[in-house]
Formats: structure tokens, C-alpha cells, sequence
């Protein structure tokens, strides 16, 4: 079947970040927005290009439910349905496939996301309404599937053949990232997005791709690889003019792997925009071992105010077993020069590693409240399938992978040798309340604010924060574990 139209899709099964590296549950965080859906703008844009016609929907920001999906199906009439999968609402996502699979059977289902790179054939054997798996980057290869005669010429997808599943040779990683085009944001709802400080339309850039470094519970490897592929700093700043000149956006998260990783990338960047007299406010993602006095100053100049860690531990032992190849001294010096050039610091925890204990938890807590950063997460392990966390929670027992569909980051499900699920929940709320309920931490936040308009808006979030963190956690359940 020749495909002319399609309709990409975050399921109406909540709000998640779905680009691969992310799968974290927004209301199950403290400061992050819903982020548009690149991946589903990226595929958009070389379906249009490959003269399909596409129609984006994000049914969790749009506030929609399975109803208005049905509606849509009826309404367009897709030739093929392309969803957007996190390992927590997997099952729940496949919903969307026997909705399209009733309404007409011969439309041509297809998913991507991290999950399918790990289990691609259990997803496809699971699933009867489902054609077609995309493992790894799906920006090329949904292009081809649509123009495909035969899918076994697809590289990196898995697919059903005359009653068998079929899995074509991987799909190597794209080299070169200027080779794709930019996202198609005339599809998307771009007023759904905006910052959680100044309430503007934001947009994401994806700047570079891959992470040499192996911490066991990421899934960047699995989805990126671990050689750094970056784009050129005139294909990004070009692409922040065009958010700028035609959708009136100057608000970004630059995607990254690892942004900070190359200074002389990074200072180009920040020289183009400066040059370009660009007038825009960004953040992006760092590590704690690659930021500098160099990449600050050019960063702050360039309109960064905003820089996101990825900490994990304050437990040295534990960042060591984790692979995380940082020491607790870098997270110190990073965030001191952020402070020093006025960036705002969003530091990132993760509790719930197998060896951890109550003790190396308020450790964790401690080290947070000492470093002293604007805006706390602390997420609790989750066992991404493919990742060497998930191998060893599930060698050690400390979960039940065929009940761990319709858990996250901040709705558990795993334990550790020595804490509970129970109280890894108790704990990370502890942590959170200890740090931004303390007197200090409020007056500063709110000082640092100028406008009182914004001061309304930290005031607003604050109380739906702690209406969050002091809210009902009897719901909580704790996972069958077998038995060892």
C-alpha cells in the first residue's frame, strides 16, 4: 500500500518525556515542562520531504483523551499511524494500535522508541495490532518504511513476514546530523510549550548526539552509541533564527548528550549567536567534569541561564559503582562557576541504585542541600530495558519485569538490597521537602526574581509543588519481587 498520509502521535496516556534518552513522567518532577515532540517533528519532516502528508498530535499537552484520538483517525483517515513508545506506558500505548487496527485494517502501525531497541521482538510478538518496530534512530528510517515496496530493504526495524517476525541488519548511526532536516514545527501546537519561569514559548534544538561514557543506568548508548556526533554551529544557529523569524520563539533547551563535552563547539555556537545578535535564553544539559570558566563565560554571554547536572550520588563509593567517572569535588566546582556567571543550576539525583542504603540516601539529601542548586529532582532507578542496571536488578531479583509496565522514575519500581520500594518513596519525598522548604532556599529564589509577573509564577509553582510532595502517597503499591 502506497502511504500518502500519516498521523504521528504522543499516546493520551500521560504526560512523559518520549525522546529515547528521557522517558521521565513531567507531573512526577519538580521543574521540568512538557517538552515538545521533536522526534515526532524530525519524522514528520522526511515523511513531507518523501511527499506524505503528516498530521502531529501530542494528546497528553492538548489535555485529550482516546475519544478525541478515535475522532482523529475518522476524521484523516491515515494510511499509517506512528507512535511514540516510553517503557512505562508501553502497554497503555498500545491502545492506539487496536483503535487504528478496528478502524481500518489495513493501516500500517509503526513505533518507535528506546524500548524497541532492547525488546523489539517481545514488543512485536505482544502486540497483534502492531507492523512495525523501529530500532534506534527512526528520523530516516519512517521515511522509508513509508516508500518501502519491501521492508526487509529497511535498515534497523523489526517487522511481521508471512507469520514471522523479521529483523533487519541495525541501522547505523547518522553520522552526520546536518544531513537532517529541521523539524517540522509547522505541525506542532507551539503555544503547549513554554518555560516554567516566564511562561514564553520554548522549543527544543538537538545539538549533538552520544556519550562516551557508561553509566549503568542511562540509555544513551543503547539509542546514541558512544561516539559524540554533533552538529555544526551554523546548521543550529541557523535553525534558532528560523524559530525565532518564523514562530516568534526565543526560548530553548538545547539537546544534548553531552553539550558542554567540546569547548571550541561550544564557544562557536555561542559566537554565532552573539555575533547574530540573537537576544535568546537557553539551558541545556551538562556534566559536572566539562564545564570551565572558558564554556561558562561564552555560555552566560550567549544567553544561557540555565544548566541541568546530572549528579546522581553524594556518595563517592556509589558514583563509582555506577560509572559515573565524575567525583563529588567536579559537582562542587560546577556548580560554584554557575554561580559565579549567574547561571541558574538544576541539579539531577538518582536514588535507588541496588547497593543503596538509608544511610548513603540523607547522604545523597545532605550533599544536595549542601551544594545548594536553584531546582532539585531526585529520581528513583528505573530498569530501562538494554542497560546494565536492568541486567543486574533483574539477575539480583530486585524487580519483576513482567509487571513493570506502568512505573517511572517517581512511582517505582524496583528496591534495593537493603531499602523498600515503600521507602525509597518515603525518602525521595523527604528529600525533596528538606530542600525546598528551607527559609533560606525561598528567599533566595524569590530575590533572584525581577518581574512580578515571574515572582507569581515561582509562587504558583511552588504551591503546586508542595501540594505535590505533601499529597496522598497511599496509592503506592509495592511490586511482586520473586523471590531469590
Amino acid at each position: 500500500m502506497k502511504i500518502k498520509k500519516a498521523l504521528l502521535i504522543y499516546p493520551p496516556t500521560g504526560m512523559y518525556m518520549r525522546d529515547d534518552r528521557c522517558q521521565a513522567p513531567v507531573n512526577g518532577l519538580t521543574a521540568q515542562p512538557m517538552r515538545a515532540p521533536l522526534d515526532l517533528a524530525y519524522m514528520a519532516a522526511t515523511l513531507t520531504a518523501a511527499q506524505v502528508e503528516c498530521i502531529i498530535k501530542d494528546y497528553p499537552s492538548e489535555n485529550q483523551d482516546w475519544r478525541n484520538f478515535q475522532h482523529d483517525l475518522q476524521h484523516y483517515n491515515p494510511d499509517m499511524l506512528v507512535i511514540s513508545i516510553t517503557t512505562p506506558t508501553m502497554k497503555a500505548d498500545m491502545m492506539a494500535a487496536a483503535y487504528a487496527k478496528h478502524f481500518r485494517k489495513d493501516i500500517l502501525v509503526v513505533t518507535k522508541g528506546a524500548h524497541n531497541s532492547a525488546k523489539d521482538e517481545e514488543v512485536l510478538a505482544a502486540h497483534a495490532d502492531l507492523d512495525v518496530v523501529i530500532r534506534g534512530e527512526s528520523e530516516f528510517a519512517v521515511a522509508e518504511i513509508a516508500a518501502a515496496e519491501s521492508f526487509d530493504t529497511v535498515l534497523g526495524i523489526t517487522f511481521r513476514k508471512n507469520g514471522k517476525i523479521v529483523r533487519t541488519p541495525p541501522r547505523p548511526f547518522l553520522e552526520n546530523l546536518d544531513a537532517l532536516p529541521n523539524p517540522a514545527r509547522h505541525l506542532l501546537n507551539n503555544r503547549l510549550y513554554r518555560t516554567p519561569d516566564t511562561g514564553e514559548p520554548m522549543t527544543l534544538i538537538d545539538t549533538a548526539r552520544g556519550c562516551p561514557y557508561q553509566c549503568i543506568f542511562c540509555a544513551v548508548p543503547l539509542v546514541s552509541g558512544n561516539t559524540i556526533r554533533r552538529r555544526s554551529p551554523l546548521s543550529i544557529v541557523n535553525e534558532i533564527e528560523e524559530c525565532i523569524h518564523e514562530y516568534g520563539i526565543r526560548n530553548f533547551f538545547f539537546r544534548a548528550d553531552t553539550f558542554t563535552f567540546d569547548e571550541e563547539w561550544v564557544i562557536q555556537i555561542c559566537q554565532l549567536i552573539v555575533g547574530r545578535k540573537l537576544s535568546i535564553r537557553w539551558g541545556t544539559n551538562s556534566r559536572v567534569t566539562s564545564l570551565n570558566e572558558t564554556r561558562a563565560a561564552w555560555m552566560k554571554k550567549a544567553g544561557c541561564w540555565i544548566l541541568g547536572f546530572g549528579i546522581e550520588s553524594g556518595s563517592q563509593t556509589s558514583l563509582d559503582r555506577m560509572k559515573k567517572s565524575a567525583e563529588l569535588r567536579d559537582a562542587r566546582n560546577a556548580v560554584s562557576l554557575c554561580r559565579k556567571y549567574g547561571i541558574k543550576v538544576y541539579m539531577l539525583f538518582l536514588i535507588g541504585l541496588p547497593w543503596d542504603t538509608k544511610e548513603s540516601i540523607r547522604e545523597t539529601i545532605a550533599f544536595a542541600k549542601t551544594l545548594d542548586g536553584d531546582y532539585l529532582d531526585m529520581n528513583i532507578a528505573y530498569p530501562i530495558p538494554g542497560t546494565e542496571f536492568f541486567e543486574i536488578s533483574k539477575k539480583d531479583g530486585l524487580f519483576n519485569e513482567a509487571a513493570m509496565h506502568g512505573f517511572d522514575y517517581s512511582h517505582p519500581l524496583t528496591k534495593t538490597e537493603y531499602v523498600s520500594t515503600h521507602d525509597l518513596v518515603r525518602l525521595r519525598r523527604a528529600g525533596l521537602v528538606s530542600f525546598y522548604l528551607r527559609p533560606r532556599y525561598g528567599m533566595r529564589i524569590l530575590s533572584s526574581v525581577k518581574s512580578f509577573r515571574e515572582r507569581m509564577r515561582y509562587l504558583g509553582a511552588g504551591c503546586a509543588l508542595i501540594l505535590k510532595l505533601f499529597g496522598n502517597t497511599s496509592h503506592v503499591t509495592e511490586p511482586i519481587i520473586h523471590e531469590r
